[in-house]
């Protein structure tokens, strides 16, 4: 069996329900989203009386117990024995030899599930899984492209469409957590399963936001929602514990964004003129890939598609300077006049609301 990327997985499975069973599978890359991705496997082995032996070598009393393992036994009866190994980059050369030993010698009761974040080609174990078994690797990618990849396939597998705006919301939204991007997509799939498209509205509808993210939600929100709308979300945040100083430095934080990015539009009209998101993100990705470009760090680590949003809500703002005083006045409210969080912000979002009205004034003069 070849290398098999996230898409092909479900061919792996396939396989195994014919019990066409590879005798060593390699996952390489992160170790929650490899484990999840092994257990679509081995899960099909175990419910046909496969016994299941776990070791995470990142443990020292595991890996311990793992390394004083001689010779490997088989399930009772001649039950298949799977070996699950986690920290896979963790064997050491002598037992990686016996471990494919062991395979050469044809033993077809055993299957072993290993683990690693990352594996060289010239280690024995990728070169006998290349061989006779089968290699995922989930490595060569960042992070939020395998979440990405993922979100395509469970899609298609449920017979669902959603466009790459929408898409590009849910990631942002839910973050490199894989295990809440998850949870967020099963109760996804849950609520919209007859619906046959997502919207972004079911996005905003359903899914809770990983808590680094969270925040991420309140930049749209002033310039998309009513100002009730917006400082009862606020209320929630204080309400969770976020602390204000947190909340203002993300204004900041915020702004200062919005501000580079003016800036970059102007040296890049070609940019600016992109009306779809799709359109714009092909244009974003072919500038990043310019190398006579000189791109702000603050701009290359923000989502393509918090761009394309902040490209909208530029068009509002004609006065940064304005908007820099009232966060300074907001932060001298709280740390200097002790004025209650809640009566801060909604002081500065009231504040910041007229003074958007005031320059769609100015620009219709």
């Amino acid at each position: 069996m070849p290398l098999f990327s996230l898409l092909q997985l479900s061919k792996l499975s396939d396989l195994a329900r014919q019990n066409r069973i590879a005798p060593v599978y390699l996952f390489i890359g992160p170790s929650e989203i490899a484990l999840d991705k092994a257990k679509e496997i081995y899960s099909l082995l175990l419910e046909r009386g496969a016994s299941l032996e776990i070791y995470d070598l990142r443990d020292r009393e595991q890996r311990r117990a793992f390394l004083q393992l001689r010779g490997f036994q088989e399930g009772l009866f001649g039950i298949r024995k799977i070996y699950l190994v986690m920290g896979g980059e963790e064997i050491p050369e002598v037992k990686r030899e016996e471990i494919v030993n062991f395979l050469k010698e044809g033993k077809n009761l055993f299957t072993w599930f290993i683990l690693a974040e990352k594996m060289g080609e010239d280690n024995i174990l990728y070169q006998y899984a290349l061989e006779k078994g089968a290699i995922i690797p989930l490595s060569s990618k960042r992070r939020e492209d395998l979440l990405e990849s993922e979100l395509w396939m469970t899609l298609k597998d449920f017979n669902l469409f959603m466009d790459k705006k929408t898409a590009s919301l849910f990631l942002n939204l839910v973050g490199e957590d894989y295990h809440h991007f998850k949870r967020e997509l099963e109760k996804l799939l849950l609520y919209c399963r007859d619906e046959g498209k997502i919207s972004e509205e079911k996005i905003l509808e359903i899914v809770v936001p990983s808590e680094d993210k969270e925040l991420f939600l309140l930049g749209d929100m002033l310039f998309k929602q009513n100002p009730h709308r917006v400082i009862k979300f606020v209320s929630n945040l204080l309400d969770n514990k976020r602390e204000p100083g947190e909340i203002l430095t993300y204004l900041f934080r915020y702004f200062k964004r919005l501000r580079i990015f003016k800036d970059f539009l102007q040296d890049n009209p070609e940019l600016e003129k992109k009306e779809s998101y799709s359109a714009f993100d092909k244009a974003w990705q072919a500038l990043k890939e310019d190398p006579l470009k000189n791109i702000p760090k603050i701009l290359l680590d923000t989502h393509p598609y918090v761009l394309y949003n902040a490209k909208q809500h530029l068009r509002k703002i004609s006065n940064f300077d304005r908007l820099f005083e009232l966060l300074f006045k907001a932060e001298i409210e709280l740390k200097m006049e002790y004025k209650t969080p809640l009566k801060v912000f909604s002081n500065f979002l009231f504040d910041f609301w007229r003074s958007l009205q005031e320059d769609s004034t100015l620009k219709h003069f």
